[in-house]
């Protein structure tokens, strides 16, 4: 694989049990250093699809949310349009595993995302393990949000937030992808449920904010390995990410809450 950003990246293992890398989330740089305005490529999709199948993440400058589906790379830009992404595209921060299910639910009808998380969270055989999952059906309603491009000097992405624009669909298709992580990860990922959204038609997606599930089947991923890559570039090695930014972490995965956000 070739050297990813500004020189070698540190690969920090978490778990040395992990079975194969089937069983492994790889990361590129942290959930942190994005909090912080860390938006510069480190890696290439390329680089980092190596690793799985599926999963999410941002693109250089934050350009929008990224969905990992099938081993193909969707940039959901702010402007509400999808695009399909060639393998020289950048990224800051990108999650992946090869996803083979562990177990499969079907989902009952669950009217929001706080629902739908305690609904998962029931069926985790642990709390200690990282899982990827991946939810295939009709939801009800789902609200989802994409970011615009940013330019230097980068804000921190809590104020990325507050310009975001936010989408909601009624009675739609398709799949929702990501990972749920412990909280002792917190910083490094995020702790608790983190999903992005893929209508089944592939024309629209991005970060979700809420959904209602009306009829839909849940694969969870055991994933006993974690795999992260640090970025050897100034701006993460000299950025000061010692501070507790969970405030600033829940607010960003909660962004439609924010009172400046645009409905669509």
């Amino acid at each position: 694989m070739r050297a990813l950003g500004t020189g070698m990246l540190i690969a920090v293992a978490f778990c040395a049990q992990a079975q194969d890398k089937r069983d492994v989330l790889y990361q590129v740089s942290t959930i942190d250093a994005l909090l912080s305005g860390i938006y510069d490529s480190v890696a290439t999709v390329d680089d980092v699809l190596d690793q799985g199948d599926i999963g999410l993440g941002t693109f250089d400058a934050a350009d929008g949310e990224m969905m990992v589906l099938d081993g193909v790379v969707y940039q959901a830009t702010f402007d509400g349009s999808m695009n399909v992404m060639p393998p020289s595209t950048g990224t800051p921060f990108m999650a992946v595993t090869h996803f083979v299910p562990d177990r499969v639910l079907d989902a009952p009808e669950l009217e929001n995302f706080a629902a739908f998380s305690a609904w998962l969270e029931g069926h985790l055989p642990s709390r200690n393990i990282a899982y990827a999952v991946r939810v295939d059906g009709h939801f009800a309603n789902i609200t989802y949000r994409s970011v615009p491009r940013q330019h230097k000097p980068y804000p921190p992405l809590i104020d990325v937030i507050r310009n975001q624009a936010v989408f909601e669909r009624k009675e739609v298709e398709g799949t929702l992808m990501g990972f749920w992580c412990p909280t002792f990860m917190n910083g490094v990922n995020v702790a608790g449920l983190h999903l992005h959204f893929l209508s089944a038609d592939r024309s629209v997606g991005g970060h979700v904010l809420n959904v209602s599930l009306k009829d839909a089947k849940v694969g969870i991923d055991d994933t006993n390995g974690w795999d992260v890559q640090l970025p050897m570039v100034p701006a993460y090695l000299n950025a000061d990410l010692g501070a507790d930014q969970g405030s600033d972490l829940k607010n960003a995965e909660q962004g439609g809450a924010l009172p400046d956000a645009s409905a669509h």
